[in-house]
């Protein structure tokens, strides 16, 4: 699926949620829950790797949060670029796809990167 189809099928998400808990969609709204989000990830984060209590949630759980908050980041993100019409194709060809020429063989999909 291409990210402006996501973005369309989030949209759509995301209206409902805003009529069933009355949430006008500001822009402001929108970076602000991005951030509120972004939060939440740190949180799941610190908890998946034993940076933080994990409220007596088992491994399993507290792996499908740190998944589930990367999925709502994501939502937030896409929902943002398509209110201030952002093409993020675009944006990451330009910001990021531009250095591909520095990529090594070894560095191709399939070798996680360590920093």
């Amino acid at each position: 699926m291409e990210l402006k189809d996501l973005a369309d099928e989030v949209e759509i998400i995301s209206r409902a949620y805003g009529r069933l808990f009355g949430v006008e969609r500001t822009d402001d709204w929108l970076v602000l829950k991005l951030h509120e989000e972004v939060g939440e990830l740190t949180q799941a984060y610190l908890a998946a790797s034993g940076r933080s209590r994990d409220r007596g949630a088992d491994p399993d759980e507290v792996a499908a949060a740190f998944r589930s908050e990367l999925a709502d980041v994501l939502a937030q993100l896409l929902l943002v670029a398509r209110r201030f019409d952002v093409d993020l194709e675009t944006e990451l060809e330009r910001k990021w796809f531009r250095w591909r020429h520095l990529v090594e063989p070894q560095d191709e999909m399939g070798v996680r990167a360590q920093t």
